[in-house]
């Protein structure tokens, strides 16, 4: 669009830069980031909305976060974040050995590493104790056989390695992980099935009119 303006947050210089890469490609002129943590934005503008992505699972505190962004939105305007559940997808895989292994590991991954796998469930009384309506709701879970799909969950296992190390999560159990896409669509191809990604949960709500910007 020629008109408004996107602000993106980010803590990670290095994502920051990938980004800025991206919308430089793409010629927009009115996207910029801020290299902060998403409780301490400093910005005297109030926003239409604000969106979040995959962020409330990884934080100790997600009450206060969205209260925190709630402040930075006009009365009457949008919150919304999307993030997972696990809950289903583990159910479905589970008649497929390799590939519920595969899931589960990553799932103990992450509940060592503190993250929340249950967070979109979570947004319903989230968004009330921070003080927003209740939030009105959606899950969607992509499914698939193709092997690039597949692979997404082996790439995800890759590059949760080090926290796997980190918080003592063996993966010897899966074998060779060169060699785990290939077997893993095998599987998947053998009971002529398809196999699904993390279900997502999307919740929004309007902030009261009759809200004034938080002074905290």
């Amino acid at each position: 669009m020629p008109w408004g303006e996107v602000v993106g947050i980010e803590r990670d210089a290095t994502s920051i830069e990938r980004a800025e890469a991206r919308v430089a490609a793409a010629d927009l002129r009115n996207v910029s980031f801020l290299n902060t943590d998403v409780n301490n934005i400093v910005t005297d503008q109030l926003f239409d909305a604000a969106v979040g992505r995959l962020i409330l699972t990884f934080l100790p505190d997600p009450i206060s976060v969205v209260r925190s962004v709630a402040g930075l939105v006009r009365p009457g305007g949008v919150l919304a974040f999307q993030e997972p559940s696990w809950t289903v997808m583990l159910a479905l895989g589970a008649r497929l050995s390799l590939w519920s292994r595969t899931r589960h590991l990553i799932h103990e991954i992450l509940l060592r590493s503190g993250a929340n796998p249950e967070m979109g469930l979570a947004l319903y009384p989230i968004f009330q104790d921070a003080g927003l309506p209740a939030p009105k709701m959606h899950l969607e879970m992509s499914l698939g056989s193709d092997a690039d799909f597949i692979r997404l969950t082996s790439d995800l296992l890759c590059s949760l390695r080090p926290l796997a190390e980190q918080h003592g999560v063996s993966l010897e159990d899966l074998g060779d992980l060169d060699t785990l896409p290939d077997r893993s669509c095998a599987e998947v191809v053998a009971v002529n099935t398809v196999v699904s990604l993390i279900a997502m949960v999307g919740a929004w709500s309007r902030k009261p009119k009759d809200s004034l910007r938080s002074t905290d």
